[in-house]
This record gives structure tokens, sequence and C-alpha cells, in this order.
């Protein structure tokens, strides 16, 4: 672990030496790009063995714990030691097989060669840039709603059909026959005189 973190830290001395250089943009990065690279894939594996150690060491500590509590478990004699006893050997070899898997890990770790980081097949394509935005058409005018037809009363109906019926029947009539001639008002007839009240017999003769 120390040598690679030596190895880090001097690729991280380059980097900075290139980036405070006067070289152009374009020198910078193809000098900085490899060796960033190589400085990524070492950072991972330091990353991964300084993890793996670290939990090597967690579990030491919990082993020597355990085998402590064992070692004082067997040289007392109180109530319910054996069951305490009994407990404390089981964790002790569940720590000590998860001690031997992650020291083969911290193994394979260590000889494993450092990959670099992977790269993206194909680039991502640049975003297009948007379309201008075109202008919203002006809104059409509304057609104004219909007003409803007011229902006609069955009443109503039938006296515009009683009306209809009563001109198409006059109307007829006055196509088959034709006008009459209007008939001169009477002559008026002169008074006659009042006839002369008549008298008796008897006073004709002088009776």
């Amino acid at each position: 672990i120390a040598e690679l973190e030596n190895e880090v830290y001097r690729l991280e001395t380059e980097l900075k030496g290139i980036d405070e250089s006067d070289s152009e943009d374009y020198v910078k990065e193809g000098l900085r790009a490899p060796l960033q690279s190589e400085l990524d894939a070492k950072r991972t594996k330091l990353s991964t063995l300084e993890e793996l150690s670290d939990k090597i060491d967690e579990l030491d500590a919990e082993i020597a714990k355990l085998e402590k509590d064992i070692e004082y478990f067997k040289q007392t004699n109180a109530e319910q030691t054996e069951q305490y006893l009994a407990a404390a050997e089981k964790d002790l070899v569940a720590k000590k097989a998860e001690l031997e898997k992650t020291e083969a890990d911290l193994k394979k770790a260590v000889n494993d060669p450092e990959k670099p980081a992977e790269e993206p097949e194909n680039p991502a394509p640049a975003p297009k840039p948007a379309p201008a935005p075109q202008p919203a058409p002006a809104p059409k005018p509304e057609k104004p709603a219909e007003q409803p037809k007011a229902e006609k009363t069955d009443d109503q109906q039938a006296e515009e059909d009683y009306a209809r019926r009563s001109e198409e029947e006059y109307n007829r009539l006055t196509q088959q026959q034709p006008p009459k001639a209007e008939k001169p008002a009477p002559a008026p007839q002169p008074e006659q005189p009042a006839p002369a009240p008549k008298t008796g017999w008897k006073q004709e003769n002088g009776m």
C-alpha cells in the first residue's frame, strides 16, 4: 500500500507541473490524458486496498476480544456461563472465517493490475440546437352559438296548422270560381200616403 501511495503522489505532482507549464492547451491535454488515466486506476486500487486493510484490522480486534471473553468464561463458574461461552465460541468461528476471506480478497487486489478507467465506446452526440420558436397563429374567432329555437306548444302548433289549412282552402276556392258581380243596391221606394180613416155606415147615413 505504501508503494502505491508513492506512485499516486508522483503522478499527481507530474499533472500539477503540466497544468502550471506555459505550453498550449492542446499540448497540455495530450500530456495529461495518459497520466490522468493511470492516476485514476491507481487511486481506485489504493482505495480498495485501504478498505480491505481497515476491515482486517477491525476483525483482528474483534477476534482478540472474543478469545479473551472465552478464556474468562472458562474460568468462571457463574450461572449461564456455558451459554455465554457457547455464543462467544460461535462468534469467534464466524469472525475467523470472515477474516480469512478478507485477507484473500486483499491478496488478490494487491496482485491485480491497475485497470484504466473505461471510456465510453460511443461518445454522446452533441445536443442539437433547439429550433427557433414559431409565432403561434392568431386564434380564429369563434362562431356565435346558435340560439336554440323555442319549442312550440301543442296549442300553438294546432292554431298554425288550422290557419295554414284555412288559407290554402281559401286560395283554392278563389282560383276555381270567378268573382261574382256585386248587385247594385235597390233604389229607395217613395213614401205612400197614409189611408184615410174609415167611417162607420151609421155615421154615413146620419145615424
